[in-house]
């Protein structure tokens, strides 16, 4: 509703602009003489029916007082050329000042020029040209002009005020300068008695804070509170907060936004995307939901990230931040894709919790735990920690699968290839070794502890340490379930293939019962930052 005033505002001043006279008003009357020290009427010296006014004058006409040094009234045209302090007063609450003055009585237009001002209250209008329209009471100037209102100076090329209605409408080249930002902007409207701003063109707000964008809304210079409602952006040193509507708090340093938010954190390259949002510039806090997703680049590869709801927490008096993704998150990159109900990445170490459930895919390779925790450097992924009920199958034909299980199994990774694994605790294997390529039986092995060495996705060699046992049988040998280690699952069908897949809906089957110590650790690491 207010959008819809303001532009129809807009249509009324340019309607003025291009009516700058018009018929006379019904009943006018002839401008009065009240005061002057000497009065001449010399035909040949100043024309037919003027009378020539020097010293003190004071004319009058209806509600409008004026005071000049000298002025010249042309009694056929009810017109006035003025001279000298020019002081007009309109029904005693508007006063303009300038050098020089032409008034047309009979359709009440002042036009002032010289070293003008207008005072309206609090507001006050300086240029050096102004036409002064009494009965429509619209103000305009056409080569440049001022005006200060409270804290705020606004500057253009044009523009217009209408000072019963407390409006300003400003053209080409507006600057709005306040204490603590300037304004920039091709088309505004200035409300003198809120100090609201109107933006109906492109507009851009500097500070030291940030940069706003916006071309349409509204922005409050006394609340500093903006309403931003087309091609909005609100950027600091680190963030670009972008959305279809923007509510922003300039003292709290808190931005709302509704449909299309995006927030990019330029320093680590993340970005979180939602229909609903906010950040607080301030706090350094965000949060994107309905349809959220985070966006990482490092090197033209982007890992995909869809979760409920994404927030970004800076955590006070330290210098890192939390990202925390909960509810039905999937993720997806070319090199690694996964799933869990809930995920924390700590961006001061490059530590990445996964929680309840949570599974990963990295190449050939599929893991399971009741907690996973990766650790990346340089936006790389070199080990990938299994806690507890941890599980590692990667598949070598339709029906068999080299497994390994334990309580903790660590990983590590070089050039997104797993080269060794390491089981401690309760650690058990299945693989089946090969000759040329043909699998030659199947080897079961168990021992609290095993270190697993891997070249080109291929078993090399197995280590087994603290009362290890095991054989290789004949493939035939053992049956087909009995090569498969207890809590088995081969979830491939959920696994994201591609970068819109996060956005499925889908359960995997669910995991033998565990120890509630995933709900404490995740927990404890909330509460602990």
């Amino acid at each position: 509703m207010r959008y819809l005033l303001a532009l129809i505002i807009i249509i009324l001043l340019l309607f003025f602009s291009h009516v700058p006279a018009r018929e006379p008003a019904g009943n006018v009357k002839r401008v009065i003489l009240e005061q002057a020290n000497r009065m001449e009427g010399d035909e040949e010296k100043y024309g037919k029916n003027v009378q020539a006014l020097f010293g003190d004058v004071r004319l009058r006409h209806e509600t409008t007082l004026m005071f000049c040094d000298s002025a010249f009234i042309q009694k056929d045209s009810n017109n006035v050329d003025a001279f000298g302090s020019i002081h007009i007063i309109q029904d005693d609450s508007i006063h303009l000042y300038g050098k020089e003055l032409f008034y047309i009585g009979n359709i009440g237009l002042a036009k002032v020029r010289k070293d003008v001002r207008l005072v309206s209250d609090s507001t006050v209008l300086t240029t050096e040209f102004l036409d002064y329209d009494r009965y429509d009471d619209v103000a305009y100037y056409f080569n440049g002009g001022t005006i200060t209102n409270g804290p705020n100076i606004l500057e253009s090329n044009w523009g217009y005020f209408f000072p019963k209605m407390n409006l300003a409408q400003f053209k080409t080249d507006v600057v709005v300068t306040n204490p603590d930002y300037v304004i920039y902007s091709d088309t505004m409207i200035y409300n003198t008695l809120t100090e609201i701003v109107t933006i109906v063109g492109p507009t851009t707000i500097i500070s030291d804070q940030n940069v706003i964008y916006a071309e349409a809304g509204f922005y409050n210079t006394k609340t500093d509170k903006a309403q931003l409602e087309k091609n909005n952006s609100v950027t600091t040193d680190e963030q670009i907060l972008l959305g279809d509507t923007i509510f922003y708090d300039r003292k709290t340093g808190f931005g709302e936004v509704f449909s299309n938010m995006s927030l990019t954190d330029t320093t680590n390259n993340v970005k979180i995307t939602g229909d609903y949002g906010y950040y607080n510039e301030l706090s350094k806090q965000a949060l994107a939901t309905k349809r959220a997703v985070l966006y990482q680049i490092h090197q033209g590869d982007t890992l995909f990230l869809h979760a409920d709801t994404l927030r970004i927490d800076s955590i006070p008096g330290l210098d890192h931040k939390l990202i925390r993704a909960y509810h039905a998150v999937k993720y997806f990159r070319i090199d690694i894709q996964g799933r869990c109900d809930s995920m924390v990445f700590d961006m001061a170490d490059s530590i990445n919790y996964m929680y309840h459930d949570p599974i990963m895919w990295s190449q050939d390779n599929q893991m399971t735990a009741e907690i996973i925790k990766l650790h990346t450097r340089n936006h790389q992924l070199y080990k990938a920690e299994l806690i507890n009920s941890s599980f590692v199958i990667s598949r070598e034909d339709t029906i068999h699968f080299n497994q390994i299980k334990g309580k903790l199994i660590t990983g590590f990774i070089r050039d997104n290839e797993l080269y060794r694994i390491e089981v401690d605790g309760n650690g058990q294997t299945v693989y089946y070794p090969k000759d040329d390529d043909i699998m030659i039986g199947v080897n079961r092995t168990e021992s609290s502890n095993i270190t697993i060495l891997l070249e080109e996705r291929q078993v090399t060699g197995i280590t087994t340490r603290v009362q290890p046992t095991g054989n290789l049988n004949p493939m035939f040998v053992l049956p087909l379930e009995e090569q498969k280690l207890d809590g088995f699952r081969w979830l491939e069908d959920y696994r994201p293939k591609k970068p819109d897949d996060i956005f499925v809906r889908d359960e995997p089957p669910p995991p033998e019962k565990r120890t509630n110590y995933s709900d404490y650790f995740f927990d404890k690491t909330l509460n602990e930052n």
